[in-house]
This record gives structure tokens, sequence and C-alpha cells, in this order.
């Protein structure tokens, strides 16, 4: 066995254990919160489409069905339990204890998207910095709780780790377009699950290919220049299009202000200029709600320890946002621009820390990528997991850094 794969089988293993555990344990009992409401619904639609299936028509025991052009275009307005029932109804065509099989899928979804994150940050600095950014996505019970779940966060953020991966690594045996042709695929099958984030992952990619082009010298300085001094006007005519965003936005926060764990539910942002003022705090709160004096029960605890650790690693994104930085330019404004989209637009949307546990974890790799890289650029622990030595350039010294 190589150094490569010593080191990240023991961590996908440990995380796939964990979450293999938990799914066990929710399917035998009601101790995880976040496997009701929704995930039921989704567990009884996939059912009941699967026995459509055995009987020659999917969608005979559902109201509304699935059709071709809602799986080509995923911005069609579908019923999101029939759609994600969909995915899951194979599982039910199974002999045996469906439920746990398909969160057993689930699982596997999960502990893989870590594994994404963990390989983007071991190349682009060590080992070291892999594990740190992995730690808290292996460990935090809101991640183990809902990827052992029916839900849809552990295929989305599956699929987008994995695209990123393909997009941001270095090519291995495989040609460009294959790797682009898949990783377009894996957005489109998050896309299809939460057509919210069409904004947030198209502002990421066009940011990453206009700094690749700037850098490349695809784009000139004057054009550059020109299109900054235009953005103004652009910014102008598009001004009735942010204005139906604001209003749609205002519309789902008022939708989301019911429940236990709701926060700010008079503070509906109306114009642009309230929704900029707002959008810090709201992104805030987005990310690492509870705070402590939102606390009641044990579980809001532990989500709030995990806010606590997020924040940290906010902190020592600064130093890691400049390795990364360094390294591949393009990359590092493309994960900027669609994080920075993301915490505005579900910071202004999401008006409890229930729902917006689940919907941040879309987003918070980033985060820990970036703190990842930051805290081993200055602090070093001794992990289990480790053989010799290895920094982006001691792994592999044939590597560019450009790459």
């Amino acid at each position: 066995m190589d150094k490569e794969a010593k080191q990240t089988i023991p961590i996908f293993v440990l995380t796939l254990i964990l979450r293999f555990i938990s799914a066990g344990i929710t399917t035998v009992t009601n101790l995880n919160p976040d496997s009701q409401a929704d995930a039921i619904k989704f567990g009884n639609t996939a059912a009941l489409i699967a026995r459509g299936i055995s009987n020659g028509q999917p969608y005979r025991y559902v109201s509304g069905s699935v059709g071709f052009s809602e799986l080509i275009y995923p911005l069609t307005s579908v019923d999101p339990y029939n759609l994600w029932g969909s995915f899951l109804s194979p599982f039910w065509l199974l002999p045996g204890p469906s439920g746990l099989y398909a969160r057993l899928g689930n699982a596997f979804l999960g502990a893989f998207a870590i594994y994404n994150v963990y390989l983007i940050a071991r190349y682009y600095h060590s080992h070291h910095a892999g594990i740190t950014a992995a730690l808290p996505m292996i460990f935090y019970p809101s991640f183990v709780a809902i990827h052992s779940t029916l839900l849809r966060e552990a295929i989305i953020l599956f699929a987008i780790t994995t695209a990123a991966r393909l997009l941001i690594l270095p090519l291995q045996q495989r040609p460009y377009w294959f790797s682009y042709a898949l990783a377009a695929v894996l957005l489109h099958i998050s896309l299809l699950q939460r057509d919210d984030n069409a904004i947030i992952i198209a502002a990421a990619i066009g940011a990453a290919i206009a700094a690749y082009m700037i850098k490349s010298g695809y784009i000139s300085k004057s054009t550059t220049g020109l299109g900054l001094a235009l953005s103004p006007v652009a910014f102008v005519l598009s001004l009735p299009v942010i204005r139906d965003g604001v209003e749609f936005l205002a519309y789902i926060r008022v939708v989301r202000a019911r429940g236990r764990t709701i926060y700010l539910p008079d503070v509906i942002p109306q114009t642009i200029l309230e929704l900029a003022a707002f959008s810090w705090v709201g992104g805030a709160y987005f990310l690492y709600a509870p705070f402590p004096w939102m606390i009641e029960t044990i579980p809001d605890l532990l989500v709030g320890i995990e806010g606590l650790v997020s924040i940290a690693f906010t902190m020592a994104s600064i130093w890691g946002i400049r390795s990364l930085g360094q390294k591949n330019p393009s990359a590092t404004i493309g994960l900027l621009v669609g994080l920075v989209v993301a915490v505005i637009l579900y910071g202004v949307g999401t008006v409890n820390y229930g729902t917006g546990m689940r919907h941040r974890q879309m987003f918070l790799w980033v985060i820990f990528l970036f703190g990842g890289i930051g805290i081993s650029e200055h602090v070093k622990f001794v992990w289990p997991f480790r053989w010799g030595k290895d920094s982006f350039m001691e792994s592999d010294p044939n590597r560019s850094s450009s790459d």
C-alpha cells in the first residue's frame, strides 16, 4: 500500500463508520431529530414510487410526476418529494430494510464529500491541512445526523465537492473534456435537488473563469479596466431583476418564519439598501447560529459549539485564502465569490437555524478548506494518520503551483 493510500483510507473509513452507525441508530430509534418531517415524507414518497415501478406506472400512487424534461432542465418547477423520491426509489425495490439501505447510501455520499475536501486541502498544502479541514465535517453532530437520514443534503454536498475536485485538482490520466463534462453532470444533479443554487454556481464559475482569463492574458488590462468602468451601468440596468430578487427573498423569509428555532422574524429587507445592510447580520446567523443566548436544548448546545468552531475556522481562513491564492488564484476567487453570494442569499432567505443548519453544509466546506490550510500554516498537530513529511511541494516536487 503506497503512502497516499495509507493516509486517505483511514480518514474515509472513520468518516463512513460514524455515519453508518448513525444510520443504523436512526433506522431503529427516534433519537435523530433530523429524521422526522421531510425525511419521513421523502421515504414514503420513494416507497410509493417504487410500488408504482413494480406495477409499470412509477407515479401511479403519487400526485404529479417527474418527466424527462424536468430531469434535463433543473429550473423546472417540480415536486421536490417526487424528484428526490425518484432517486431514492431503487432502494425500495430491494428486499430487506429499504430505509436502512437508503440511509447507508446517503452516508456513503456524505463521507465521499468529506474525502473530496481532504484531497483538495492536501494537494494545495499538506496531509495535515487535509485532516484539519475534514475534521469538523467528520465529527460535527449536525453533519453526522443529517448524512444518516433521507434528506437531500448529502447528495448535494457530494455533487458540489466532487465537481470542485474535478475542476481545481490536476487531471490524472483523463482528458480535460471528461473532467469538465462529469463536473457539469454533478452540478446539474445538485441543481435538480436545490435549484436555488443556480445563481451561486454561475457566479462562482464565472468569477473563476474571468480570473483565469485575466491571469493568462486572454483579457487585457485595458479590457478589464473598461469592464470595471462599465460595471455601474450594468448594475443600474439590472436593478429591476435585483428588486425582484429582493422581493422573493422577503417572501421566502416570511414563509420560513415559524417554529421554535426562528430568529429575527420581524426583520424583512424590502429594498436593496436594506438587504445590503442586513446581509452581514443574516450571513452570521446563517453560518454560526445558534448563538449562546439562543440555546434552549442539548441539541442546540451541540450545534452552538459547532458554530464557535466554525468561527475559529473563518478567522483562520484569512491565511488559507492567501496560501491557496498563491497556488491557484482563479479557484480561490471562484470559491470566495460563490461563498459570499451564498451567504448573502441564504442569510437573508433563512430565518431559523434549524433550516440554516441543513443548508449551510453546502457552503461551510469552503470555510473549512481555507481554514484548514490557514491553521496548518501556523499550528501543527500530531495526527494518528500521518505518514512522513508532506507539504504542497514535498508531497510531489513535480507539481506546478499554477495547476
